[in-house]
């Protein structure tokens, strides 16, 4: 943005970004729940499980602040996730007030459809992108993302 732009057009800009980016994520969160209809879970509780495939033992403290999740948000989910016998909780033998995450069976055995789906995602939305592309637009999403976070 520069000095000689006028306010209108200013507001015209940010009301464009934020709207193009609710309707990404509106779009994928319906996209994902009919995908995880059948296991019984949600977004959050994909992006948790996702964590785990990539490393197990994780701190409930660790998910949340990874996931940009809220404290009461990643125990709600956690507690889901176990309900289902999916993930089962640890406490760390060093300190107590830490709860180590792993999977169970049942959860291991979700990961090859897990992963598919996270990987059907990413190329439906990735399509027509050039493998250069790629890094510029999460650059562009990750600025806009911190800038919302000083709001």
């Amino acid at each position: 943005m520069n000095e000689e732009e006028t306010p209108i057009q200013w507001i015209e800009d940010i009301d464009k970004i934020a709207a193009l980016i609710s309707f990404t994520y509106r779009s994928v969160q319906k996209h994902f729940a009919k995908e995880l209809a059948p296991y019984h879970i949600g977004w959050g509780h994909f992006s948790i499980l996702m964590s785990l495939y990539c490393q197990e033992g994780r701190s409930q403290d660790s998910l949340a602040q990874s996931r940009g999740f809220d404290k009461t948000m990643i125990a709600k989910s956690i507690l889901k996730l176990e309900k289902e016998g999916i993930v089962y909780r640890i406490t760390d033998p060093e300190d107590k007030r830490i709860k180590r995450l792993y999977l169970t069976e049942k959860g291991r055995k979700l990961k090859p459809e897990m992963r598919k789906i996270g990987f059907e995602m990413n190329s439906l939305l990735l399509k027509g992108f050039d493998s250069d592309e790629l890094p510029s637009a999460i650059e562009i999403v990750r600025k806009i993302a911190l800038n919302a976070a000083q709001l």
